[in-house]
């Protein structure tokens, strides 16, 4: 009797379902397949690198009409690019995203998906040539990595990332080292690079390049008041300067670090000692000197003499054995001392150089003798002397000089580099005792000979660690102080020294603004270019 009743219901839904007018609309459209090449499973970059992407589109009704579709990009759900290729400039902190490519068909909306694991590093971690310049009056960063040969110039991407701008007026870019050490990375941060500029000395990290403070007032008062107390008001950082005493890699595998950074401000000479596994100690000395007369201490100074530490067994140094004594330069007296253990002593107490000011001094080849370069009213004068023999300061104009080059003094020979606006020198320093000045043949290198209009100055040059080449910033911005416009306008240029005269490596055109200074930065610090792992 069920069954029968189950079959009548049956009967009944098809008699039903056949009265029934059926007026929906079935009018199909074919789904339009789109194939994606051209897009790795994986991409791994720097950050400030660009990230292109030109993907390969067909659809299986348009074919490669790509007009018929939208796009879109996006990183961490943030819309990075609407266009069909992907030019982005990857500014996204170190690490691991999804990177998604929707593709939609303008008429169906119908959407094809495709997505990419991008890996995003801190490039400017390796080694690399490091720019600050200024453009529209603001100072920014541009950095290359040297452990890629085809890799491109980040070009001023650092205010482009921050709020608060990196600074104004930039007058010296340095790097130290321990602080900027792995394992001081790791308890302190890093803080290797450092800039002063019209807001104070600026620490930028050696890893990121990311701000991290300033050494001012508060930096030394985090550390303990500072005996005698400075006046802090007068505080205007103008010249930094560093040694690595030590750099040792001991046979179970660690290394101790120890680097004294000398900053010259007000004329006054503070001093930072920092060591791998401790926080910074300050040093004050604002010396009073002879006849009660209040030193003002000129932006230079250095340590008077050094040479490397040999290998002991398995014990490594890449560090320096020091005189342990540094040269300043007191403006008020024009006289040139020794700086040991809280005291000044007169290098030459005979010879003085009233009005002038110095502005760079080294250690050199041998040790205990040093170089000097000192200015008055533009013009230069060039200055050595023994501290180990105790022989008298002998000094020389130096017309082709300028005090706004600079110097860079070579290791195990008696020779100097210095540019001026137009070219690159190469003088023998024993010639300042045999009162020869430096000449027009001690000029190595002129823009001219890079293929630079008269238009085009010299801003800056660096010597590379191993003294076979350096980097040279041009300027081509003419009157152009501020930097205005889009366009960049200042190139870097690397030469090669090895040879009888300096041979272009490399140029890299447009990728700095108005004013540049250079240095090679390293990830570690290591004697005669070698490689030191810390």
């Amino acid at each position: 009797m069920k069954t029968f009743k189950y079959v009548a219901g049956l009967a009944i839904l098809i008699l039903l379902s056949a009265c029934y007018e059926d007026k929906g609309n079935y009018d199909y459209h074919e789904i339009d397949e789109v194939t994606v090449k051209g897009i790795p499973e994986s991409v791994e970059i720097d950050r400030f690198s660009r990230l292109e992407i030109k993907p390969d589109i067909s659809g299986s009704i348009f074919g490669n009409d790509t007009s018929k579709y939208s796009y879109e990009w996006k990183i961490a759900d943030k819309v990075i690019s609407t266009q069909k290729d992907l030019d982005y400039e990857v500014s996204n902190a170190q690490g691991s995203y999804t990177l998604l490519f929707t593709i939609a068909e303008k008429e169906t909306r119908v959407k094809t998906f495709v997505t990419t694991k991008l890996i995003v590093n801190y490039s400017t971690s390796s080694d690399g040539i490091l720019v600050v310049s200024s453009k529209n009056g603001k100072a920014d960063l541009s950095y290359l990595r040297l452990d890629m040969p085809e890799a491109k110039f980040m070009t001023m991407f650092y205010n482009k990332n921050h709020d608060e701008p990196l600074g104004t007026h930039p007058r010296q870019l340095y790097q130290t080292y321990v602080d900027g050490a792995s394992a001081y990375v790791r308890r302190y941060g890093g803080y290797g690079i450092k800039l002063i500029c019209d807001e104070g000395l600026v620490q930028l990290s050696n890893v990121t390049l990311d701000y991290m403070g300033k050494i001012d007032k508060n930096f030394f008062l985090n550390y303990g008041e500072l005996y005698p107390i400075p006046d802090y008001s007068s505080y205007v950082p103008e010249y930094m300067n560093s040694i690595v005493f030590q750099w040792r890699r001991t046979p179970y595998g660690s290394i101790m670090n120890d680097e004294f950074l000398y900053v010259i401000a007000g004329g006054a000479v503070y001093v930072i000692s920092y060591e791998r596994a401790k926080k910074p100690e300050i040093f004050y000395s604002n010396y009073v000197g002879e006849e009660g007369q209040r030193c003002k201490f000129s932006p230079m100074m250095f340590v008077t003499g050094r040479k490397p530490t040999p290998n002991k067994g398995k014990n490594l140094n890449a560090g320096w054995t020091t005189t342990e004594t540094e040269c300043v330069f007191d403006e008020n007296q024009g006289v040139f001392y020794i700086f040991s253990s809280g005291q000044l002593t007169a290098v030459d107490p005979d010879v003085s150089f009233p009005g002038y000011k110095a502005f760079y001094g080294e250690d050199t080849y041998q040790m205990g003798f040093c170089f000097a370069a000192m200015e008055k009213e533009g013009k230069v004068r060039f200055a050595t002397f023994n501290t180990e023999s105790q022989n008298h300061i002998v000094s020389v104009d130096a017309t082709e000089a300028s005090p706004s080059g600079r110097f860079f003094m070579l290791r195990n020979s008696p020779y100097v580099y210095f540019n001026t606006t137009k070219g690159i020198y190469k003088y023998n320093i024993l010639n300042v005792g045999s009162g020869i000045s430096p000449a027009a043949s001690d000029k190595i290198l002129s823009l001219e000979d890079l293929g630079y209009s008269k238009e085009a100055v010299i801003s800056d040059i660096c010597l590379h660690r191993n003294e076979k080449k350096m980097v040279i910033a041009v300027s081509r911005y003419g009157d152009d102080e501020q930097g205005k416009g889009d366009e960049l306008k200042s190139d870097i240029v690397e030469v090669s020294l090895g040879g009888a005269k300096p041979e272009l490596l490399k140029k890299y055109v447009g990728v700095c603004g108005v004013k540049p200074l250079v240095i090679y930065k390293y990830r570690t610090f290591a004697r005669n270019d070698e490689y030191l792992v810390d």
